[in-house]
């Protein structure tokens, strides 16, 4: 009975039950410009979600569907330098910054992936708050030797509604696609956790993506 009722549990905050897309980042310089552009290109108004302790950043998010969320993350204005502030600050127009992998279980995940020839960090423990009080929690992990556009896993706490429940609807994902040198190896990587993505090999990494908003659509793609 407990077994049920924690699996119901689970499947209530988090809309996944095995690996994929968690979040996609869109860079932006400055957070509320960066919301105002997304609105127009795509009348959907994303919904702030707070800061990132010690890492100097803030975010507004728009919810994708089938567990898979937008993120627009941007500098806080008053945060000291850092390499991502710095990147942040220096942009010009809105512009693809990195992506994240869910895992159910971010030791095993990490431990599998280590299985199949990969370097990864130990899971590192984060939370943000949001703007309405509720703490968001989770675990995550990186590559040790990273490609240039791997993503970031994360597992989310049990007790946290992943963002893609909580955040504005009105866009879908209508394609994803990521380009890298070692294209072979990235998609190596994420087909060892099943993870379903549009993996390509090329001389120049780079990574695009197109939203479908109503009868709207938006593309972004990476510098």
């Amino acid at each position: 009975m407990h077994l049920l009722i924690l699996a119901a549990t689970l499947a209530a905050v988090h809309p996944y039950s095995t690996a994929g897309i968690d979040h996609i980042m869109i860079g932006v310089a400055d957070l509320d410009a960066g919301i105002a552009a997304f609105e127009r290109v795509t009348g959907v108004a994303p919904m702030r979600g707070g800061r990132h302790p010690m890492r100097g950043t803030e975010n507004a998010l728009v919810s994708l569907g089938g567990g898979a969320y937008l993120e627009i993350i941007a500098p806080q204005r008053d945060a000291p330098p850092n390499e991502m502030v710095t990147g942040l600050r220096a942009l010009k127009a809105p512009a693809l910054v990195g992506w994240a992998v869910h895992v159910v279980d971010a030791k095993e995940s990490a431990a599998l992936l280590t299985s199949h020839g990969f370097m990864t960090s130990p899971p590192q423990p984060g939370a943000r708050v949001t703007p309405q009080g509720t703490t968001l929690a989770w675990s995550t992990f990186n590559l040790q030797k990273p490609m240039a556009n791997a993503p970031f896993f994360i597992e989310w706490s049990a007790t946290t509604t992943h963002p893609s429940v909580t955040s504005p609807g009105g866009c879908t994902l209508a394609a994803f696609s990521v380009s890298d040198p070692a294209g072979d190896d990235l998609a190596r990587l994420l087909g060892s956790l099943g993870v379903k993505a549009d993996v390509r090999k090329a001389e120049h990494p780079a990574m695009h993506l197109d939203l479908r908003c109503g009868k709207r659509t938006a593309s972004f793609g990476s510098l």
